[in-house]
C-alpha cells in the first residue's frame, strides 16, 4: 500500500509541479506584451448570444458602444435565442438608432446554434464572442485585434477574466487559471480561452459542431488542431455573474469539466496535426483532467490507510482538518486565509472532476443551461462615466 501511495503521489507531482516547470522552461513565444497597432485595422464583428438577459442587456449594449475601434470597421450583432423576458424587445429598442448594431431573433435557445446562425452571414476577418454578463474595457478590442494581427500563426486570442462578485474559491480559481494561461501563451500556445470574451479568425471555423457545449474550449482546440496558436493578452474582462454559493461553484465546475472532456475526446485524434508546443499543452492538460482526480484519490486513500495503522498524524486530526476546511468553505472569502483557500479549491476541483468523469458516459448536456445564481451589482461596470 505504501509503495502504491508513493507512486500515486509521484505521478500527481509530475502532472502538477512538472507542468509548471515545463511552462517556465524553453523559449517564450510572447503574446502578452502589448503589440503595436497594425498598418491597417481589419473588419471585426462582435457576437453576443443571449437568452432571457433582460437584466443585463442594456448595460451590455452600452458597454459595447464604448469600445474603441476605427469607425466603419465594427459591427455588433445580438443573437437572441427565444427569450421570453423582453430581452429581444429591449435590445431592439436600444439599437434602433445605431446602425453599428444588429439584433436578430431565433426560435431556439442554444448558444452554439445562435453563434452558427451569425457565422453563416459573417464576412469579417475577426469575430469577437462575448457574454451578456461580461464587461470589457474600452481598449479591450483594440488589444485583442492587435495581438492577433501581429502574428499570422495566431488564430485565437483570449483575455483574463476577473469575477466582480463570487465565492472565494471562484475568485481564487480565476486568479490561478489566468496566470496559467498567460504562462501557456508565453510558452507558445494557451490551452483554452474563456467564454466571457475571446477573438478568433473567421477563416478558422466555418461553424461550430452542433454538439459543442463549450464554444471557448472548442475554438481554442480547433486552432491547435489547425497548426495555429492561441494567445492571451493582459487586459482583464470583468464577469458580473459568478456563483456565490459553494454548491453553485461545485455544479459550475462539474458542468465546465464535462464540456472540456467532450472537446478533449473530440480533438484527441488530431493531436498529430498540432504544433509541438500546442500538442504538449494539450497532453499535459488532458492528463491533469483525466488522471489527477484518480491519483489524488489514491493518494488520500493510501494516507488514510497508513494513518489508521498508527501513522502520524492520527485519523482524528485528519477528519478534524477536513471538517474545518469544509466549514470554512461555507464562509465568505474575506474570512478565509489564502493558505486554506488553496487546498480547499484543490479538494473542490478534484471532487468536480471525479463527478464529471463518472457521469460523462451518460451526460446529455447542451449549450443551453440555467443561469448562475448571483447577486445584483449596484453600479455599472466598464463604463467611461
Amino acid at each position: 500500500m505504501l509503495v502504491s501511495t508513493v507512486l500515486a503521489m509521484t505521478l500527481l507531482g509530475l502532472l502538477l509541479a512538472g507542468y509548471l516547470a515545463w511552462l517556465r522552461g524553453g523559449q517564450h513565444a510572447g503574446g502578452l506584451e502589448p503589440p503595436s497597432a497594425p498598418a491597417r485595422w481589419p473588419m471585426v464583428e462582435v457576437l453576443v448570444a443571449v437568452h432571457d438577459e433582460r437584466e443585463w442587456i442594456e448595460d451590455k449594449l452600452q458597454n459595447l458602444s464604448e469600445l474603441e475601434y476605427p469607425a466603419g470597421l465594427l459591427k455588433i450583432r445580438i443573437i437572441d435565442g427565444a427569450s421570453s423576458d423582453g430581452t429581444f424587445e429591449a435590445a431592439s429598442s436600444w439599437c434602433r438608432n445605431d446602425s453599428g448594431f444588429e439584433v436578430v431573433r431565433l426560435d431556439v435557445a442554444n448558444k452554439t446554434a445562435q453563434l452558427n446562425s451569425a457565422l453563416a452571414g459573417s464576412t469579417a476577418r475577426w469575430l469577437l464572442v462575448t457574454d451578456a454578463d461580461a464587461r470589457l474595457r474600452p481598449d479591450t478590442l483594440i488589444g485583442l485585434v492587435a495581438a492577433g494581427e501581429a502574428d499570422d500563426d495566431i488564430a485565437v486570442v483570449g483575455a483574463p477574466v476577473q469575477s466582480a462578485r463570487g465565492h472565494a474559491l471562484e475568485q481564487l480559481h480565476w486568479r490561478i487559471v489566468n496566470r496559467l494561461r498567460q504562462q501557456e501563451s508565453r510558452r507558445g500556445c494557451a490551452s483554452i480561452v474563456t467564454a466571457p470574451c475571446y477573438l478568433f479568425r473567421r477563416a478558422l471555423l466555418p461553424k461550430f459542431a452542433k454538439d459543442v457545449v463549450a464554444d471557448d474550449v472548442h475554438v481554442a482546440l480547433a486552432a491547435a488542431a489547425a497548426g495555429q496558436r492561441v494567445a492571451v493578452v493582459t487586459a482583464p474582462v470583468t464577469e458580473l455573474r459568478s456563483p456565490v454559493a459553494l454548491a453553485d461553484v461545485f455544479r459550475h465546475k462539474v458542468r465546465k469539466a464535462d464540456a472540456y472532456l467532450r472537446e478533449v475526446v473530440r480533438f484527441w485524434p488530431r493531436i498529430g496535426t498540432m504544433r509541438a508546443d500546442a500538442r504538449s499543452v494539450f497532453l499535459w492538460r488532458a492528463g491533469q483532467l483525466v488522471l489527477a482526480p484518480f491519483l489524488t484519490g489514491a493518494t488520500l486513500v493510501g494516507l488514510v490507510a497508513w494513518v489508521s495503522r498508527g501513522g502520524w498524524p492520527s485519523i482524528t486530526h485528519l477528519v478534524a482538518g477536513a471538517a474545518t476546511l469544509l466549514a470554512l468553505g461555507l464562509l465568505s472569502a474575506r474570512f478565509t486565509p489564502i493558505v486554506l483557500l488553496v487546498p480547499m479549491l484543490g479538494m473542490l476541483l478534484v471532487a468536480a472532476l471525479l463527478t464529471a468523469l463518472v457521469r460523462y458516459p451518460f451526460s446529455r448536456q447542451t449549450a443551453c443551461f440555467p443561469k448562475i445564481a448571483t447577486r445584483p451589482l449596484p453600479d455599472r461596470i466598464g463604463s467611461k462615466t
